[in-house]
């Protein structure tokens, strides 16, 4: 049964990932889903208990060329077509759609976050705000690094998921999830997760 999507502000503070839009069903399918991960119990790396990132990653690929962010063979495994690259006020963000969705609906959207305290800053916003600024706010680790999923609403019933990782204690990125039928419909977070995954292997390699 397809499901229309109506798509909330899931910015943090001044940034949304661009081209959000309402949606209907197509059908995604990962290479593998998971519960998102168990917060780590790392020394924290900024005020609120935000944790230190203890491997940081060149984050450079994420500003100047977030498409790239996604290797072929990746984009292969996680049924995702070739990005396609926006660019707003906030800085530069990439999106995939999945391979398996006829409507062109269902996809992944990867951005540097603008926050220059990278998930410090974000912590920061959550002390202060609290359940007024989040309506899910779940500490994760992701493939060894900080992570929080974390959205103004929560639209995951609807196939939506936000999940922010940090790749140094300066700087997180915002990996989005939209999925408008099938299994992910209604369980998102681990198609956000996985992408995650493939990004800070490239990230890693260079």
């Amino acid at each position: 049964m397809n499901r229309r999507l109506v798509l909330p502000g899931l910015a943090l503070a001044a940034f949304a990932l661009a081209g959000c839009s309402t949606t209907t069903g197509g059908t995604a399918n990962p290479a593998a889903s998971s519960a998102p991960g168990t917060a780590s119990s790392a020394e924290g790396g900024g005020g609120n208990g935000a944790p230190k990132v203890s491997s940081p990653l060149d984050p450079a690929k994420l500003k100047s060329d977030p498409c790239s962010v996604l290797s072929a063979s990746q984009r292969s495994t996680l049924g995702l077509e070739d990005g396609t690259p926006r660019s707003g006020a906030a800085g530069s963000s990439c999106a995939w759609v999945y391979s398996s969705d006829e409507t062109r609906s269902s996809r992944v959207d990867i951005a540097a976050d603008p926050n220059t305290d990278g998930l410090a800053g974000i912590y920061d916003l959550y002390a202060k705000g609290g359940t007024d600024q989040y309506e899910y706010w779940e500490p994760a680790e992701i493939s060894g690094y900080p992570a929080v999923y974390a959205a103004t609403k929560d639209f995951r019933a609807q196939g939506q998921c936000k999940l922010l990782v940090g790749v140094t204690d300066t700087q997180a990125v915002q990996v989005f999830t939209q999925i408008g039928n099938g299994p992910g419909a209604t369980e998102p977070c681990p198609y956000a997760q996985k992408t995650a995954e493939a990004m800070i292997q490239t990230l890693k390699e260079g």
